[in-house]
């Protein structure tokens, strides 16, 4: 029995450890992906609050990204899925852009803090002469 539970074990790690998905031959360098996935995630949320400023620049979100880093839909699409079949990587690149988002957002409170209160809903004083 104790020969039958190795047996399996060992198999199940081998499986666990086999490759799924082959390297493709133009794969996204890592570093690159995650600025890739940063940018679509600011570029969602920039759709997702104000559609219309992104309508009026008449840009559209996927054809942007690959035309600032010089890729196309198939690499793209083809690197996302060779790291998503890597649990460990892909959380690694996620890791990354989840800390370059709260580095902005971190930026952008303390230029909130620092600005001055413009609070546009005062009236000007009326001139007394």
């Amino acid at each position: 029995m104790n020969k039958l539970l190795v047996a399996m074990a060992f198999c199940f790690l081998v499986s666990c450890n086999e490759q799924l998905i082959e390297k493709p031959e133009k794969l996204i360098p890592k570093d690159k992906m995650v600025q890739i996935l940063y940018d679509l995630a600011i570029l969602t949320a920039a759709q997702n609050t104000n559609p219309a400023f992104l309508a009026e620049k008449n840009i559209k979100t996927m054809n942007f990204v690959y035309t600032k880093y010089g890729i196309d839909s198939i690499q793209f699409s083809k690197s996302d899925l060779y790291y998503a079949s890597r649990p460990a990587e892909y959380e690694a690149i996620y890791t990354e852009i989840v800390a370059l988002l709260e580095k902005d957002q971190k930026r952008i409170e303390e230029m909130r803090t620092k600005a001055p209160d413009t609070d546009k809903s005062a009236k000007p004083k009326a001139d007394s002469n």
